[in-house]
C-alpha cells in the first residue's frame, strides 16, 4: 500500500450511520496514525505488515463507556450490564466496520478487517488509551491496493441460506464441494495446521487438505493468544453471564 494517507474521515462518516441497537450508539472507531504505535500494534496482530503500512489504520470498539457517562450526567444509576449489551456493542462496532469499508471501496480504496486487534485485548486498549467498558472488536487497515484480489471462494449458498428453520440437507455435500474448491486454490501449500501428538509429523503429512481439515484442525488447537479476552472483557464491566 502507498504511504499517502486518503482523506479517512469520508470512509468513517458512514461507519456512524449504521443501524444502532435502540439508538444506544456502543460503538466508536478511534483512528491510529502514530507510527510507533503502529509498529507496537503490528506485533500484537502476528507481525502482519500491513497494520503498520496502512496509511489509515482504525479500531472499531464495543463502547459502552459513553452509555455509562450518559446515565450519570442524567442522574441515574447502569442497571444494564448484561450479556444483552456486549452483544449489541459487539455486533453495533461489526456494522460499523462493515459500512466504512465498503464507503472505501466505493471510492476505490483497498480494506482489509484485522481480527488479531483481539489477540492482545488488554494491551490493545492500553495502546489506544480505551477507558473501562470499551474493548476492541476488529480493526480496519485502508489504502491503495497494489493490486486487486479476486473474491476467496465461499461456502455454497444451499449450505447457509435455509427456508423456514434450520437445515442440514445440503451441508454435507456443500462442504465436501467447497472443501475441494478451496484445496485446489493452493491456499493451504505450507500453512497446514501442526498439533503435536495428533496430526501426522509434517514430513509425513500428505493426505488431502481442504477447507475441513484446516478448520478442524484449528478447532482442535485452540487459541491461546485470545486466553485472556473472557478476563479482560470482565474488567472493562461486561457481564459473560
Amino acid at each position: 500500500m502507498a504511504l499517502r494517507q486518503p482523506g479517512w474521515r469520508g470512509p468513517t462518516r458512514p461507519s456512524c450511520l449504521r443501524p444502532a441497537a435502540s439508538r444506544r450508539e456502543a460503538s466508536r472507531p478511534p483512528y491510529l496514525y502514530d507510527p510507533r504505535k503502529r509498529a507496537v500494534l503490528r506485533s500484537y496482530c502476528r507481525g502482519q505488515a500491513f497494520v503498520e503500512e496502512a496509511p489509515i489504520f482504525l479500531l472499531f470498539c464495543a463502547d459502552t463507556f459513553r452509555l455509562r457517562e450518559v446515565a450519570e450526567r442524567q442522574g441515574h444509576a447502569f442497571n444494564y450490564s448484561r450479556i444483552d449489551l456486549l452483544l449489541a456493542a459487539t455486533i453495533d462496532a461489526a456494522l460499523a466496520c462493515q459500512n466504512a469499508a465498503l464507503a472505501a471501496e466505493s471510492i476505490g480504496l483497498g480494506c482489509c478487517m484485522v481480527g488479531g486487534v483481539r489477540n492482545q485485548a488488554r494491551d490493545v486498549a492500553a495502546l489506544f488509551e480505551l477507558p473501562k467498558g470499551v474493548y476492541g472488536v476488529v480493526g480496519l487497515a485502508v489504502g491503495y491496493a497494489r493490486q486487486v484480489n479476486d473474491l476467496k471462494p465461499r461456502l455454497p449458498s444451499n449450505v447457509v441460506v435455509h427456508v423456514d428453520g434450520y437445515s442440514t440437507a445440503h451441508l454435507d455435500e456443500g462442504v465436501a464441494q467447497y472443501d475441494g474448491v478451496m484445496a485446489s486454490t493452493g491456499i493451504y501449500d505450507g500453512r497446514r495446521v501442526a498439533i503435536e501428538g495428533v496430526t501426522p509429523e509434517p514430513s509425513s503429512d500428505n493426505a488431502h487438505y481442504g477447507w475441513a481439515e484446516h478448520t478442524a484442525r484449528r478447532l482442535a488447537r485452540g487459541n491461546a493468544r485470545r486466553k485472556d479476552l473472557g478476563p479482560f472483557l470482565r474488567d472493562c464491566g461486561f457481564v459473560l453471564e
